[in-house]
């Protein structure tokens, strides 16, 4: 390879990482069989290096087998020793109400995200736990492909 070339490479591998500078955390919790039981809470433990303004998202991808038009969920926001800092109920919208549309991003499995706290400053660094669990009709929802959680700064333009 020429170093033109290698500059290229290097070039679009910086570009890449600076897409996503913003991001502090970010995982997927994936469910077995496309199922979400209700005693299954998903537990998401991360680490806050930076007390500025923090965005919390959620996401959940799902298939058309979503058995309703929206999902509720809790969330618990925990430090370390385990004491409750946020919750809340929200309520995803994943189906048009009229059309049966999906609302996300997909074809056949669908992603929506939702911040839940804007600009969250977090009282210290350290560890920090966030649960979610479903507060449906159903013991399983079907066509639940995962659940996640993203942290990022706040204000990334």
């Amino acid at each position: 390879m020429n170093k033109y070339a290698i500059s290229l490479i290097v070039l679009l591998a910086l570009m890449i990482v600076s897409c996503d500078s913003g991001r502090v955390y970010e995982s997927d919790y994936d469910f077995e069989g496309q199922k979400w039981h209700m005693d299954t809470i998903p537990s998401f433990e991360f680490q806050i290096e930076e007390l500025s303004g923090n965005d919390i998202l959620l996401k959940i991808r799902n298939s058309l087998d979503f058995p309703f038009r929206n999902c509720y969920m809790t969330y618990y926001l925990e430090d370390s020793t385990g004491n409750v800092l946020a919750s809340d109920l929200v309520n995803f919208q994943l189906f048009d109400e009229t059309t049966g549309k999906p609302f996300g991003k997909g074809n056949s499995v669908f992603q929506h995200i939702e911040t839940i706290l804007s600009e969250y400053s977090f009282p210290s660094t350290g560890r920090y736990n966030l649960r979610i669990a479903q507060y449906m009709r159903k013991t399983d929802l079907e066509g639940t492909y995962s659940i996640g959680v993203r942290i990022e700064e706040s204000n990334q333009d």
